[in-house]
Formats: structure tokens, C-alpha cells, sequence
């Protein structure tokens, strides 16, 4: 592709926000994505997309097609550009499509309307590669966006069937896995495994979405279509925010379940804080990122212990990373992941063991989602707490981080604990 890509801005009177989720049901390619902090951010159609191939590369394969679309880019009073939007896959090695289809390996896009909304501020950036109907698209959109209706429906229980695929045998490579990491140099290992739903129906993606966000407050709220898939997460961890100095990450391991009480919140908390296998494992991830963030020429800044980051269902040990400097992006975003809280240590030792135990396709699961402006600033979640909805059926993903001292039973209830926040908005919550 070598035309040029006209981009405009334009600012909008406030909407419903419930209308730009109805909205996005009407388009091949859409992404949401919201972070705790409040930056929405709401993307449909698509003039450009990727999909990285299992033989590259996929941080350099996005980085030339991002550099070429740069080139293309030329604004109409406009001051933000656009920005390229979608995941990255756990490994550019899977071949399974399975469930994933079009995501197995990664997929970006550059859209055609982009709605960022931050301080009650909405901006619309459109593109096109028609500049004399760039203005027309433009307005076509708002009245589109004017006249759409919301659905007032409540999402009922569509679930028919669930399966825990593989728990016997999960909970047997646990243990072996155990045993190679005392026996051998391997410190940790992150197994994951997937439940199965079958659904009623083809859920209403707006239903979803109110869903997700009434269940998983103060997570990071992430969508993305693509045709008939949707992949959904409700994740807690940032892989990292950046600008053109600075690179922001953070350091989550360990887990444990919230209180029902605010006693005995704390109290578990206080156990997850003092806990030598939590800590071990939470020190490992610190050091790892640490490490890959000096390599790359920048300034870390860390405080020496951890806090607790709290969700609904779960508590995790956490640290905030932050790196100062000048850097190549997909040059780090590609030596990070996966971190030690996806991958494991040493880093190639443990993701050929995921390998050899795990019978599914990850996809997106545990990879870099979220968006990168043409300007070198973006953010990108991990992609846990999550699920894949391909027509009526839906796969959920957990992992755990094995060490050496980690107890088969205790992984599994806690891998089934990480289901939940994607299988809490595809049931009431009196179940």
C-alpha cells in the first residue's frame, strides 16, 4: 500500500458511551480499551491491517508496517494523529489456529475512526485515503453515532456448558514441572489452562461490555473484533506505558483471594506480603524487567517492596517499574515478553516446558494488547483475566507461576479462580 492516509480531527459534544459500544458491533474491526485511570479509548473500521507471520518476528514486522504507514500520514488540521491498534500473540511460533483464527499470531490495525475521550474531553481523529471526502466520512460517522440505539436488555444466563479441559493432567505437569525446577536451572515456569463454554446463543457485545464493567471495576477493559471473534479481558497488569523518554511497566506475581471481610482482606494480604514462594516468584519478574530495561539504555527507578494490588476476586503482589532515557520501542516490547509473570525463567528453558505440556494455542493470552500512536506514546495491557468468543463457543485462559515449592492442588484452585472474571459477565450474579 502506498496512498496517502488524510487524517483530521474534530472535537465531539459528549455521548452516551453506550452508544460507541453499540457502535462497534457494526464493524468488522473494532477495539475498545479502557485503562483504570479512565483514558477510553474506542476504534472502528480499518484502512490497514496485520497480521504477523509465524516465521517473524512479530515486534519487527509491526514496527516496518507502523514506520511505513508513518510515512503515508498527512494531517488536516490536526494535532493528534492516529494511532495503530490491537495485540500482540504470546508466541510468533503458534501454528494451531484453533479457536483464535485471524488472532493466533497477533493482529493490529489502523483504523478509520478513532474516539479518544480523557477529562470528559471526546476527540474524534477520522483518516481516509480521500482527502476531498475525508470531511463527509467525518460527519457521516457523528450521525451515524447520533441516531444508533441502545439496547436496554439485561444479559441473562446464556452458559449451557462448561469444561475444565485437562485438569487431571494439568495438575500432573504441575507436579513434574515442580520436579524439573529443583532438579535443573529452570526457577520458574507459568502453566496455563482453559475452560471451555458453550453458550446459548452469540452474545450482544454491548451486553458484555456493561457487564465486564460493572463486575471488573478498576482493571483495564479491553475488546477487540475482529469479524466474528472477540476477544475480551478484564486485566489488572499494565505491560507498559511510554513516551518518547520514558518507559512505564510494573512487576505482578503472586496471587491470592480477597476477603470477604475488611479484616480478613487485610489479613490475606499481609500472608500474600510475607509469603517466601509469592515474594520469590514476585522477585524474579522485578529483576527480569529490571535487567531487560538497563540493557536497553534506560534510567530504573523501583521501590524495593512490593504493594498489594487489589481486583474484585483477586490480590497481587505488584511493583511499579519506571524507565527514563531514550530507547528503540519494539526493540524493548520484544525483549520484555514474555515477562517472567507469563513466560517464566530462564526465559527460553521455560517457554519450551509450556510448550511440551500445554495442548492449546495461547493466541492473544498473556501478550501486549492495547494502542501506539504515531507520536511514540501508547499503553499496553497484558492480556490475562481473559477469554476468546468465537460464535456460541467461548475459551477462558489462566495461568500460574510454578517454583520449585508450588503445590499442584493450590495452582489449580487458583488457575480457577482466574477464570472468573470472564465467566462472571456470562452469568447472573445470583449463581
Amino acid at each position: 500500500m502506498s496512498k496517502k492516509i488524510y487524517y483530521t480531527n474534530s472535537q465531539l459534544q459528549p455521548v452516551d458511551e453506550k452508544k460507541l459500544i453499540a457502535l462497534a458491533s457494526k464493524y468488522d474491526n473494532a477495539f475498545i480499551f479502557q485503562t483504570p485511570e479512565g483514558l477510553r479509548l474506542y476504534s472502528f473500521g480499518s484502512l490497514s491491517q496485520i497480521t504477523p507471520g509465524s516465521q517473524e518476528n512479530q515486534f519487527t514486522a509491526v514496527s516496518h508496517w507502523k514506520d511505513h504507514l508513518h510515512s503515508l500520514l498527512t494531517p488536516i488540521n490536526a494535532n493528534v494523529p492516529p494511532q495503530v491498534v490491537g495485540g500482540f500473540s504470546f508466541s510468533s511460533k503458534q501454528t494451531g489456529k484453533s479457536v483464535w483464527g485471524n488472532l493466533t499470531n497477533g493482529y493490529f490495525f489502523l483504523p478509520k475512526y478513532i474516539v479518544i475521550i480523557e477529562n470528559n474531553n471526546f476527540t474524534l481523529i477520522t483518516s481516509s485515503f480521500n482527502k476531498s471526502e475525508i470531511i463527509q466520512e467525518k460527519i457521516a460517522f457523528i450521525s451515524q453515532l447520533s441516531v444508533i440505539s441502545i439496547s436496554n436488555r439485561q444479559l441473562n444466563n446464556i452458559i449451557v456448558a462448561k469444561k475444565e479441559l485437562n485438569v487431571d493432567k494439568w495438575a500432573a505437569a504441575v507436579a513434574k514441572t515442580t520436579k524439573l525446577i529443583k532438579e535443573n536451572d529452570l526457577k520458574k515456569v507459568v502453566l496455563a489452562r482453559n475452560l471451555q463454554i458453550e453458550l446459548a446463543h452469540e452474545p450482544e457485545l454491548c451486553l458484555l461490555w456493561q457487564r465486564l464493567q460493572l463486575t471488573q471495576p478498576n482493571t483495564y477493559h479491553i475488546l477487540l473484533k475482529q469479524k466474528k471473534l472477540l476477544f475480551l479481558s478484564a486485566t489488572p497488569e499494565r505491560f507498559a506505558k511510554f513516551g518518547a523518554a520514558y518507559f512505564e511497566t510494573a512487576a505482578v506475581a503472586g496471587t491470592t483471594r480477597r476477603g470477604g471481610t475488611a479484616l480478613e482482606d487485610k489479613q490475606l494480604g499481609n500472608i500474600l506480603l510475607a509469603d517466601k514462594k509469592n515474594r520469590s516468584e514476585q522477585q524474579f519478574v522485578v529483576n527480569e524487567i529490571n535487567s531487560s530495561l538497563k540493557k536497553a539504555g534506560l534510567v530504573t527507578h523501583h521501590p524495593m517492596e512490593p504493594i498489594l494490588l487489589k481486583n474484585k476476586n483477586v490480590q497481587h503482589l505488584f511493583t511499579p517499574i519506571k524507565g527514563t532515557g531514550s530507547y528503540d520501542l519494539f526493540s524493548l516490547l520484544n525483549n520484555l515478553h514474555p515477562t517472567p509473570a507469563l513466560g517464566g525463567l530462564p526465559r527460553k528453558k521455560a517457554l519450551l516446558q509450556i510448550d511440551k505440556i500445554e495442548p492449546f494455542t495461547r493466541g492473544l493470552f498473556g501478550a501486549p494488547i492495547g494502542h501506539i500512536s504515531f507520536d511514540g506514546t501508547g499503553e499496553l495491557a497484558v492480556g490475562i483475566r481473559s477469554g476468546i468468543i468465537s460464535g456460541t463457543t467461548a475459551f477462558l485462559f489462566a495461568g500460574a507461576g510454578i517454583v520449585a515449592d508450588s503445590v499442584p492442588e493450590t495452582e489449580v484452585a487458583e488457575t480457577r479462580m482466574k477464570f472468573n472474571p470472564i465467566l462472571n459477565i456470562l452469568k447472573e450474579d445470583n449463581e
